[in-house]
């Protein structure tokens, strides 16, 4: 069907043209309004063809809104109305109801606006239409602008976009600087002066930050006038931010401006020196992070969050280099782990250069004490909780021959570490320092050294020592068995997407109650109740998963201990008997 129809008030069998409209209304259009007028009033009588806007516009040769825009001239007359823009539909109005009118416009006094427009525009071989010189009368007409200054904007956007100059773009630009107060010719002439004269320095801005040639468009103008005008930048400083970034583009550059600003760094030596520490920081943010194992891509999160306190601290490259490599070595290979360590270090005094090579001295000998117990032990993690029950022994006065023993008497145990920390504990309280006073370790001949030639006594320090750690053990295997049990029905649920965000949720909203609790206590009935909510579609989700909810935290054997085999009350549990 046709988009062009008649009203019911207009039923006309033919394709006929009032004489009132060739009379009163014709003379007041151009000829192709008059053309999109009549070629509507023929779809009107053909109102079963599947014919469109677009049709039209493939018909009569030009544009959908070049159509759009003449029916709009007639709507103003009454004689059309447009019903609606997508689809576009259009009802043509009887000719003798018509009243309307659109505003007038002194073709006349526009007469040399569009001689010069239509000579500046075929020195890149544009011609204007007639429906476009309308355009132009109809934007002054609408506009305060003066005639000339449109002139020169018209010449600004020609210069900078040839033969792809079109009158959306230079209203656009019209609009802008109407917004900003420039309506005159004098106003105007001085703002886009300031536009060619900022072009050299973009130019030169392209080529420090690439080399790649294009022409400034707007979006360059506008950011180069926040950086010097908002921003309190000179040339000489922007220029210089741009050389020290190298490669980039403009989006780059106004971030990098934006952080000096904020750092009160505007002039050209400061921003230099700046950029100079942090090239410096980045590069070293680099180095540490392959020290660490990590893979850094972007430095600058690294820099900010990390690297940059630690230069602030006091430490230098060298040190947090070895510290890097020592964090690696001991399961902290990352820099959050390298944080916590280097704020322990600066919290202690262990900061300059000396310091750190003395601590890491230390921690290098436990690194290489800890490789022979694991030739005596087997897989035991070099980590931080590990290598820090070194430092305790040392501390307890136990030498590296006694360490070393504990830890052979320690090797059949699955739990090797914990059951060494036993027997040193027993040793100290029993003051004994060295082998020899081990009492099952004593010789019955000469020559033969500390090596023990009789296991028949079993000093009851001992026989303590290994009581224990097999109860410890007993224990700790039950608590794994349940812990493992119960972490594979979290990993199940896991499976599924909503449970995972009913369990962060839910996690969220203990935080929320915490703080209604103290701040907001009218909040808390409904809090509780979306709590509750939410509790209740993870209880339906478990269950269609066939999941209960106590199965997701780890199942005791005994109920009464928790398989700690210790009682709440501190007393042992009689459980470890009956088992």
């Amino acid at each position: 069907m046709a988009f062009c129809t008649f009203s019911k008030d207009l039923d006309n069998g033919y394709t006929i043209v009032d004489n009132k409209f060739i009379t009163k209304y014709l003379p007041e259009a151009d000829g192709f309004a008059v053309k999109v007028y009549f070629y509507g009033l023929y779809l009107c009588e053909n109102r079963e063809t599947d014919f469109s806007i677009f049709s039209m516009a493939e018909v009569l040769k030009t544009t959908e809104e070049n159509i759009r825009q003449a029916f709009a001239f007639w709507e103003d007359f009454d004689l059309v109305e447009i019903l609606a823009q997508d689809p576009f539909t259009v009802q043509y109005l009887p000719v003798r109801t018509a009243v309307g009118r659109p505003k007038k416009i002194r073709y006349e006094q526009y007469a040399d606006f569009n001689k010069e427009l239509q000579r500046k525009m075929q020195k890149v071989g544009k011609f204007i239409s007639s429906n476009d010189y309308v355009k132009y009368m109809h934007f002054l007409e609408e506009n305060t602008l003066q005639p000339q200054a449109l002139l020169l904007i018209a010449e600004y956007c020609i210069n900078k976009q040839g033969e792809a100059v079109s009158p959306s773009y230079i209203f656009n630009k019209a609009k802008k600087l109407i917004r900003l107060g420039f309506t005159t010719y004098e106003q105007v002439e001085k703002e886009l002066s300031n536009y060619n004269a900022n072009e050299g320095e973009l130019l030169k801005i392209f080529t420090l930050l690439g080399g790649y040639q294009r022409t400034p468009d707007e979006g360059d103008y506008d950011l180069y006038k926040k950086w010097t005008e908002s921003l309190g930048f000179t040339k000489d400083s922007v220029l210089a931010t741009a050389k020290k970034l190298k490669r980039g583009n403009m989006t780059g550059l106004d971030l990098t401006l934006t952080e000096l600003a904020e750092k009160g760094k505007t002039d050209a030596q400061e921003i230099e020196n700046y950029l100079t520490e942090r090239e410096s920081l980045a590069t070293l943010a680099f180095r540490i992070g392959r020290k660490l194992g990590v893979k850094v891509q972007n430095p600058a999160p690294y820099v900010d969050e990390y690297v940059e306190k630690w230069y602030t601290y006091g430490f230098e490259e060298s040190s947090l280099l070895d510290i890097a490599l020592l964090c690696m070595r001991t399961e902290r290979g990352d820099f959050n782990s390298m944080h916590d360590l280097v704020k322990k270090l600066f919290t202690d005094g262990i900061v300059s250069k000396d310091a750190v090579k003395n601590f890491l001295k230390d921690k290098n000998n436990d690194l290489k004490l800890f490789t022979k117990l694991r030739e005596l032990c087997g897989a035991i993690r070099n980590n931080t909780a590990n290598l820090s029950l070194i430092t305790t022994w040392r501390e307890w006065g136990f030498g590296e021959e006694m360490i070393l023993e504990a830890a052979k008497r320690s090797a059949a145990s699955a739990s090797p570490i914990p059951y060494m920390n036993k027997i040193l504990s027993d040793w100290k309280q029993a003051k004994i320092y060295t082998v020899k006073d081990i009492p099952e370790n004593k010789t019955t001949g000469a020559g033969t050294g500390s090596t023990p030639i009789s296991r028949g006594f079993v000093n009851p320090i001992i026989e303590a020592v290994n009581a224990k750690a097999d109860r410890e053990r007993y224990y700790a295997a039950l608590r794994e068995k349940a812990q493992s049990r119960a972490d594979k029905f979290v990993a199940k649920a896991n499976k599924n997407a909503r449970f995972k965000v009913l369990t962060t949720e839910l996690a969220k909203m203990e935080i929320a109650l915490a703080k209604a609790e103290v701040f907001e206590p009218k909040n808390l009935p409904a809090l509780t109740e979306e709590k509750a909510g939410l509790l209740r579609e993870r209880r339906d989700l478990l269950q269609s998963m066939g999941i209960e909810e106590e199965q997701l935290l780890p199942q005791f054997t005994c109920k009464n201990c928790s398989d700690t085999g210790f009682l709440p009350s501190g007393v042992a549990c009689n459980c470890y008997k009956t088992n």
